[in-house]
């Protein structure tokens, strides 16, 4: 059983994570939409919320978050050289197939108000934006959140910005302090865990050509926790890499904790069957840095894959 270093102030809650074994399958967070907002100041523990946006920039977000449907926002920043005094929204939608991204450009905070990113987020109406051709690599380095954030967040953006260049952002807090360095995948918003700048580096060159590493992948935002869960494992059990290879077909409970969720192959139409449980881990650890008391989490399993030929597809 794991237990926390002597001296809080001395333990790193993502070493310890990383020492116990924890299984990061099922824990990205969710969100369909994600609304990027480049602020490049210090951010707060609550980054939004002790921002110094207008009070008028911050109840419009707070509105269209309220309008939007499983819709998240996070703060970026960049240490490159500008070039362009704009500011960056980006406007995410993550999906199975098709996902995008609408970069908006601000002169100034304000200019937000004139947007409806319900429409933008829709695809119907991108009001001026612009379609990005390529992902998104988000690493948070919330630090004033967590101290792993920057202790191992800060080396995974330095090594990927060397390789992804303007494709890389810092990032407030994306959820799971303990799973530093926190990579996430746009558009698919693909969450990986334990990312070191050698990992990093592999999961953006795989995203870039269309696969899923299943390396420390934490599951993808648009799915539920118990379907991230067996996204992870039926990759991990048949090889599947294609990033829009996998079509979920259906996810039925049994019981408190247990779930049989399909997935159908999409290149030849046979469907995947797992059945995941959820059970406590056997360790406790503190799962901030801030944690006053270690506590066991609740981790993913899977008890059987089964792979069905395309005629039974519809079955069961």
């Amino acid at each position: 059983m794991t237990q926390p270093l002597e001296g809080q102030s001395r333990f790193f809650c993502s070493e310890l994570s990383r020492r116990a074994g924890e299984r990061s399958a099922g824990t990205a967070s969710t969100g369909v939409v994600w609304l990027l907002l480049e602020y490049p100041h210090g951010w707060g523990r609550h980054a939004f919320e002790e921002s110094a946006l207008p009070a008028e920039v911050k109840q419009f977000f707070q509105d269209a978050l309220a309008r939007i449907r499983h819709s998240r926002l996070l703060f970026i920043k960049t240490d490159r050289g500008r070039r362009d005094a704009r500011m960056n929204l980006f406007v995410v939608r993550c999906r199975e197939r098709s996902p995008f991204i609408i970069r908006l450009r601000l002169e100034r905070y304000f200019d937000v108000l004139k947007y409806d990113l319900a429409e933008v987020a829709s695809g119907r109406d991108l009001q001026g934006g612009e379609v990005c051709d390529g992902p998104l690599f988000l690493v948070c380095t919330h630090g004033r959140r967590d101290k792993c954030c920057a202790k191992f967040g800060m080396p995974l953006y330095n090594a990927l910005s060397e390789h992804e260049g303007e494709r890389v952002w810092q990032s407030s807090h994306v959820g799971g302090d303990r799973f530093a360095g926190n990579l996430v995948c746009f558009p698919h918003g693909l969450f990986y865990a334990h990312a070191t700048p050698e990992a990093g580096r592999r999961v953006a060159a795989a995203y870039r050509s269309g696969r899923v590493l299943t390396e420390g992948f934490r599951g993808r935002a648009c799915y539920s926790h118990h379907t991230q869960a067996a996204e992870a494992f039926v990759r991990e059990e048949s090889g599947t890499a294609g990033v829009e290879e996998l079509h979920f077909l259906s996810a039925h409970p049994e019981g408190a904790d247990a779930w049989h969720v399909r997935f159908e192959e999409r290149a030849n139409s046979r469907v995947h069957e797992a059945h995941v449980v959820r059970r406590a881990s056997d360790f406790r650890n503190p799962i901030t840095c801030h944690s006053a008391e270690p506590k066991s989490v609740t981790q993913f399993h899977l008890e059987a894959h089964t792979v069905l030929p395309a005629r039974n597809a519809t079955e069961g």
